[in-house]
């Protein structure tokens, strides 16, 4: 399966250095990235600034400056805004390609690239890797930022330093993790097929019984662990999707609002207008102005 949702990051992947960080823009909203998973990749994300709401493999945080948050390959997650715009960092990285573009032993590489059971998220004073992984992580950052001569190195040696100190503290020899009942990786895979099957057919007519049936579940099962995975209802991710291509395409097409809204799913500009303004907090139409040069 692809790494739905996250092909624009994959696609800035090298295999010189494999990871690339992000401090993410977003406009005024209540998403700041709908539900999505990177089948090859582990995320990481630093919160900076603010209060950030994320759900990550069926839990839900609100994340504070300070906060790290670990995202496994292939765990669905998504981020909405808590009351303002957050600020953080993301760094996304491809492990084997990153152990593999070194000159390693196999024990070393092993070591970096084997499988990891991460917690969805660290804390200062609670947890006891944070202050190793914080500090690989700013250095990160700051190395990032300032771009100064050699920093691509620089930053993948403080990489490997960061996925050391994971991997001694959740490495699958630790004794101090828990695996996953085969049940719950089974319903989070059905789970990535119905997210699928949404994200392909969101301009026609979406049912909670068509959309279960693709998931393998009752839709009472359905949609009780489809909001537990993805924090919000069948029906809000339906219409918060359906809101962030409306406004891609008002952003940067000169389509008429009620063809966006045929071609969104809406099917008529009144309704397209309530839900618009209801989480974004202003109609098609003043966001357009707003984007005019």
């Amino acid at each position: 399966m692809s790494d739905k949702g996250s092909n624009v990051y994959l696609l800035m992947l090298g295999d010189a250095y494999p990871y690339n960080v992000f401090e993410p823009e977003f406009n005024n909203g209540h998403t700041i990235f709908s539900s999505h998973w990177h089948e090859s990749c582990l995320e990481i994300i630093m919160v900076t600034r603010g209060e950030v709401e994320l759900h990550i493999g069926g839990k839900s945080f609100i994340g504070v400056p300070g906060d790290i948050f670990l995202i496994e390959e292939g765990v669905i997650h998504s981020g909405y805004v808590v009351d303002e715009p957050p600020g953080y960092y993301t760094i996304l990285l491809d492990r084997d390609r990153l152990a593999s573009s070194d000159f390693m032993n196999v024990a070393s590489r092993s070591l970096l690239t084997g499988h990891l059971r991460l917690p969805a998220r660290l804390r200062s004073g609670e947890d006891a890797p944070y202050e190793a992984c914080a500090l690989a992580i700013r250095a990160i950052i700051n190395e990032f930022t300032r771009k100064a001569e050699g920093y691509e190195i620089a930053m993948k040696s403080y990489l490997h330093i960061l996925l050391l100190e994971l991997a001694r503290s959740y490495g699958e020899f630790s004794a101090r993790t828990e695996r996953r009942s085969e049940t719950a990786e089974r319903n989070m895979e059905r789970l990535k097929e119905a997210i699928t099957y949404i994200e392909s057919n969101y301009r026609e007519r979406l049912t909670v019984g068509a959309t279960a049936r693709v998931a393998g579940m009752s839709p009472y099962y359905f949609c009780r662990m489809f909001k537990h995975a993805v924090g919000r209802t069948f029906t809000e991710f339906i219409h918060l999707y359906r809101i962030g291509q409306a406004e891609t395409l008002i952003r940067t097409t000169g389509l008429p609002i009620s063809l966006i809204a045929e071609r969104t799913g809406f099917g008529t500009v009144q309704y397209l207008d309530e839900l618009f303004k209801r989480y974004k907090g202003c109609t098609p139409t003043q966001l357009r102005k707003q984007t005019l040069p």
